[in-house]
């Protein structure tokens, strides 16, 4: 879920997802304090893909699409390098075991 708007109260936060899911837009509210500590801001949370039609539903300015999203990237990150590291083990341990095969068979 990402934040769409963060609200000082949690009344206000509710009414303003209660607007988006009545024109469609599946939205939540959270308290946007960590570690337990009491909420002095609420967000309104939607999902990634719903984020630009969210802010223009509240009247809010638009997010540009060539902004990254730093949630996306980060997961992104997190799986190219298994995948990359995957990669270089299957093309170098075959190599390594032909050219071994191939010195013993006196090649």
């Amino acid at each position: 879920m990402i934040v769409v708007e963060r609200y000082a109260s949690a009344d206000q936060a509710r009414r303003m997802a209660a607007s988006l899911v009545e024109r469609g837009v599946g939205a939540t509210v959270e308290p946007a304090s960590s570690d337990g500590e009491p909420a002095e801001q609420w967000a309104v949370t939607v999902m990634p893909d719903d984020r630009a039609r969210a802010r223009e539903l509240l009247g809010l300015a638009g997010v540009p699409d060539d902004e990254p999203d730093e949630e996306l990237a980060r997961s992104v990150r997190s799986v190219l390098v298994p995948v990359l590291i995957g990669i270089v083990v299957l093309v170098t341990v075959p190599l390594i075991a032909f050219f071994v095969s191939y010195k013993l068979s006196g090649g």
